[in-house]
């Protein structure tokens, strides 16, 4: 899930999250102001001209409602050495997504990935919250590497749905930390960078050139893939690069999928068939 402009919280702090409407950008320059809602604003960008890149922006906050006590939590552990490999077709039927335990969530506010068909996918939506559908793998060295293949299944298309790949994240019974890369159904990809606190992340760009191409909607087959070597983080939608952004908040943490949807849309209209990650 991706929010484009947030107040963090300070760490360790109980949080209210409050949405607001939706403005458009193109570039820096604010086209129109105060949409309704996030399908609002891409259909005003559309209307607009589909050759160029718009940027919608909530104007949801985060506020602190009381500061707490809790230590914080205990550093990641240093990242294996060697190469490691694991690859899935989703075989079983599960929920949460477990896979004999190649796969985990802490027991927090977001919600769990299942899988049933041969496909995985989120279970999110029935509230309007920050609550994405996320599963993690572990064992896997800071350089990492993740791709997985879309489909599309007939069902209800609500305002908002997102198929995730994330590099270096990690989560405990309050917080969550990490890359998210975001492919939204439309086609758009962005950068959801997690600060820990419930609601807190924000969304960036490419902050390096990419070449233009154009967006089209995400359908059965394609491949989508994300990488981070460094503090290098790029993006890929059928091998065209979609996103290439530096950035150096984390430097461990383990891959992983997540889903979103916004309530009114079905859990498994966009899912994964297949998922390969690996490190160096």
């Amino acid at each position: 899930m991706i929010i484009a402009t947030l107040l963090a919280a300070p760490a360790y702090a109980e949080t209210t999250v409050t949405p607001g409407l939706w403005d458009l950008y193109l570039d820096r320059s604010l086209l129109q102001a105060g949409l309704a809602s996030e399908q609002a604003c891409i259909d005003e960008a559309t209307r607009r001209n589909v050759t160029l890149t718009y940027t919608c922006r909530t104007r949801t906050t985060v506020a602190v409602t009381a500061e707490t006590t809790n230590p914080p939590p205990p550093p990641p552990p240093p990242p294996p050495t060697g190469a490691v490999t694991y690859s899935t077709n989703f075989d079983a039927t599960e929920l949460p997504l477990s896979e004999g335990g190649r796969w985990s969530k802490a027991s927090n506010s977001w919600t769990y990935v299942r899988t049933a068909n041969g496909t995985a996918y989120g279970t999110n939506g029935i509230t309007n919250s920050y609550d994405d559908s996320v599963a993690f793998l572990s064992g896997f060295g800071s350089d990492q590497t993740i791709e997985a293949v879309v489909q599309l299944n007939p069902g209800t298309v609500g305002p908002t749905h997102e198929v995730e790949l994330w590099l270096r994240a990690r989560d405990d019974s309050n917080n969550l930390w990490g890359y998210e890369v975001c492919f939204w159904r439309t086609g758009q990809v962005q950068l959801g960078v997690w600060n820990g606190p419930f609601g807190d992340v924000l969304s960036m760009d490419s902050n390096r050139s990419v070449p233009w191409t154009q967006s089209s909607p995400l359908k059965t087959g394609d491949r989508i893939k994300a990488q981070i070597v460094g503090n290098t983080i790029k993006a890929w939608i059928n091998d065209v690069l979609k996103l290439h952004v530096v950035h150096s908040k984390y430097t461990s943490g383990q891959p992983g999928i997540g889903f979103f949807i916004r309530p009114g849309g079905s859990s498994n209209l966009l899912t994964l068939t297949s998922v390969t990650a690996s490190s160096d």
